[in-house]
């Protein structure tokens, strides 16, 4: 593929989140994929990427016009080896989330190596920080389950965060785009991890039909999570757990509400730069 076409828009911060969403799923515009780069408290760019330059200006014609707004085509290079070269290891309870380009001390730590690649997420992010902490927890009070989804799998981090957990657990990594599934393979090879994956816009492949998980990992957005919310408890077995993440703090409620209304207890989790992360339980 030739180098892809950037849409970027600088916008404040809750408004970014929003378009950040709306570029990501909706059916007309949705990108390749989608980042979110803080510019300071209040005002963040979101970078939407596309194939091609008429895709990246027909999403641009589906935003309010007053936003600042540019499409540009990138270089022909490693893109986002360059915008991960300064990224700087993340630490999160026993993990360590780093790039070949900086392999940081893990002594007493469990390294998880992400290379340049497609741009699905390299785990420098409240919310992937908050399911890995989650996660960590989880594992240290005892839990042990057997069968693992892990919706929305990105780059795979917590995918591979919880095969490093629970090597012996039956796990499941899904994307709505098969790029990424592709991408989170790699970074598993990359990591010595194990787990199947597949292509799937949320529950809708047969491979899911009346599959059942201890654990399911599910850092994707708010408006996206309070649609699937019976869908993810329906795949919940009793007692099981679902992670939660990708909530801005003042959308923490809302999505809380949506799992609740479907019979799950839910807990919401510290703040971490302005995102939450809820623990939801099948009881």
């Amino acid at each position: 593929m030739s180098s892809p076409f950037a849409l970027t828009v600088l916008a404040l911060r809750n408004v970014g989140y929003d378009i950040a969403e709306q570029l990501g799923f909706d059916d007309l515009t949705e990108a390749l994929a989608v980042s979110i780069f803080d510019n300071g408290p209040d005002t963040v760019s979101v970078q939407a990427l596309y194939e091609g330059e008429a895709e990246a200006k027909m999403a641009r014609n589906q935003l309010p016009p007053e936003l600042e707004a540019s499409v540009a085509q990138l270089p022909d290079t490693d893109w986002v080896g360059l915008s991960q070269s300064g990224l700087p290891p993340i630490h999160a309870g026993r993990f360590v989330v780093h790039g070949s380009h900086d392999a940081p001390n893990v002594d007493g730590k469990t390294p998880i190596l992400v290379d340049a690649g497609q741009a699905f997420g390299t785990g420098h992010h409240g919310t992937t920080k908050g399911c890995l902490l989650m996660l960590d927890a989880l594992e240290a009070e005892g839990r042990q389950p057997t069968s693992i989804l892990d919706l929305g799998t990105g780059a795979g981090i917590l995918a591979i965060a919880a095969a490093k957990l629970w090597p012996t657990a039956d796990l499941l990594a899904t994307d709505i785009d098969p790029i990424a599934v592709d991408v989170a393979d790699q970074n598993a090879e990359l990591n010595d991890t194990q787990f199947d994956s597949l292509a799937a816009d949320g529950f809708h492949a047969p491979q899911l039909k009346g599959l059942q998980f201890d654990l399911i990992i599910a850092n994707i957005l708010a408006g996206p999570l309070r649609e699937l919310a019976p869908d993810i408890e329906s795949a919940m077995k009793p007692g099981a757990i679902a992670v939660l993440s990708g909530i801005l703090d003042e959308q923490a409620e809302w999505v809380a509400e949506a799992f609740r209304a479907c019979g799950l207890s839910v807990m919401t989790k510290p703040s971490l730069d302005g995102w939450t992360s809820l623990l939801a339980t099948r009881v």
